[in-house]
């Protein structure tokens, strides 16, 4: 059988495409620890988002199969051999600034607006389509497929641990959960709790009562809040709006019941790079360490500003980098403070060749000498296939013969479910030319960019599922 995969050959699946992409954006799979029961272990929408994908393979014909809630597949083919592709269904929270409810889509100049159109549901519907269009050309597999559906991405990646306890491993596969041409490294991954306890000293003319921020570690966090209590003979109101006048942050102060309520807002991005967002947390202990609170309070507010303002780490010297994924990051995603108690959750994304232990060592000296501790919540170690691995060639020249263009993998700091693989990448489904929009408010993609990448994963898995 010869096939000519083009994107006009899609145009009578656009529909289809679309209808259904739509209603499983409609799903708000966010985790919920309040409607956790048996078969959903990450709440009731999750499970819904997954159980509609499932009644829509099994409706166009696939095997299907729910993994006790934690993840299910898609399966397609016969064969010894499976190949994977590995794509999660949970979002991140909404946050705020939305123009247009997050979970209302709608299209507007060929852009798909939601939360979840760019990650991961978006890319997963694009993945599905591949399969459809391959089986409804009666294309007949030497080997199985399977569109491998996660739920908990987004926070633990106990979906996957639970999943491949039970299931299979691929021979090989990809995750539509990055960019094109193709992602050959991915930044060692750590989410940590980091905690500094000071002097609750309250007899200063004005007294931090509580101060948090951040909804997600992986989020630059786009609000901040505090509570300050007490009398100043400064004037409070003019010297946040004077704060606000010379930077890059909105916000507003009230003065109600002896003090003021204060929030800061800024810019949400992914955590992969906090440099493309403008965080709030940090923004609001700037202003906060101008304020007359007693000496351990003001110290602890420019301690914040110091050490995560630029992204780096380089207040803790463990700036760093390689040539192969660049710099180290480091995102405050979280902030708790109460009664001389600061809880700070902090995402860290590390080079593929500088050694976890090099860098984390430097981290937590940098630590003690400032009467602060760190507790390790999760850590993902990096992945890496060279340039020249088969598998990344065979994608990358697939990419190439649809785009025209003569590119190099690429390395980057998102943690995708190929770290899930014995051997994998991420693939697409973003173009150099597509809005970066995950995590952020007004999140969404290009249509045409979807149908695409529809197109380059319907060839990729031809090639994999045909060959011997």
């Amino acid at each position: 059988m010869t096939i000519h995969f083009e994107k006009d050959q899609l145009e009578t699946l656009q529909p289809f495409f679309l209808e259904h992409l739509q209603e499983l954006l409609r799903f708000p799979s966010m985790y919920d620890s309040n409607t956790i029961q048996t078969g959903a272990p990450f709440g009731a929408s999750i499970q819904d988002a997954l159980q509609y994908m499932l009644q829509l393979g099994e409706s166009e014909g696939f095997v299907t199969k729910d993994v006790e809630g934690y993840a299910g597949h898609i399966e397609w083919g016969q064969g010894e051999d499976l190949v994977g592709v590995l794509g999660h269904l949970d979002v991140v929270p909404p946050g705020e600034g939305w123009s247009h409810d997050p979970f209302d889509p709608y299209v507007k100049e060929g852009k798909l607006f939601a939360r979840g159109t760019q990650d991961d549901k978006g890319p997963v519907m694009a993945a599905f389509l591949a399969m459809k269009w391959l089986k409804d050309m009666g294309v007949e597999p030497r080997k199985r497929v399977r569109l491998i559906l996660g739920t908990d991405e987004e926070r633990s990646w106990a979906c996957m641990d639970h999943y491949f306890s039970k299931e299979e491993m691929p021979v090989v596969g990809f995750s539509p959960d990055a960019m094109f041409p193709v992602i050959h490294a991915e930044k060692g991954l750590i989410d940590m709790e980091v905690t500094k306890q000071i002097d609750a000293d309250h007899s200063a003319s004005l007294d931090l009562v509580h101060f948090h921020g951040g909804e997600r570690l992986n989020m630059v966090p786009y609000k901040a809040t505090a509570r300050i209590e007490g009398e100043s003979e400064e004037e409070i109101d003019a010297l946040f709006e004077d704060f606000l006048l010379n930077s890059n942050y909105e916000g507003s102060i009230i003065e109600e019941n002896n003090g003021y309520s204060v929030t800061v807002t800024g810019k949400s991005a992914h955590a992969m790079e906090p440099r493309n967002g403008t965080n709030a947390i940090v923004g609001l202990a700037k202003f906060l360490a101008t304020l007359p609170f007693s000496q351990p309070v003001r110290e602890l507010m420019g301690w914040i500003d110091n050490c995560y303002e630029d992204g780096r780490g380089t207040a803790f010297s463990i700036n760093c980098g390689d040539q192969i994924s660049g710099p180290l990051t480091m995102n405050l995603g979280t902030l708790s403070y109460k009664d001389g108690i600061c809880e700070m959750g902090v995402n860290t994304r590390y080079p593929v060749a500088v050694p976890f232990d090099e860098w984390f060592q430097a981290f937590t000296k940098a630590l003690d000498k400032d009467e602060a501790s760190v507790d390790i919540k999760e850590h993902l170690e990096p992945i890496y296939l060279p340039k020249d691995h088969p598998f990344v060639q065979q994608l990358l020249a697939i990419y190439e013969k649809h785009t025209g263009e003569s590119v190099e993998p690429l390395a980057i700091g998102g943690a995708t479910y190929a770290r899930a693989l014995t051997q994998g990448v991420a693939y697409g489904a973003m173009f150099s030319h597509s809005p970066d929009t995950a995590h952020n408010a007004d999140e969404h993609v290009f249509i045409d960019d979807l149908l695409q990448a529809a197109v380059i994963y319907a060839e990729a898995l031809y090639e994999l599922v045909t060959s011997d």
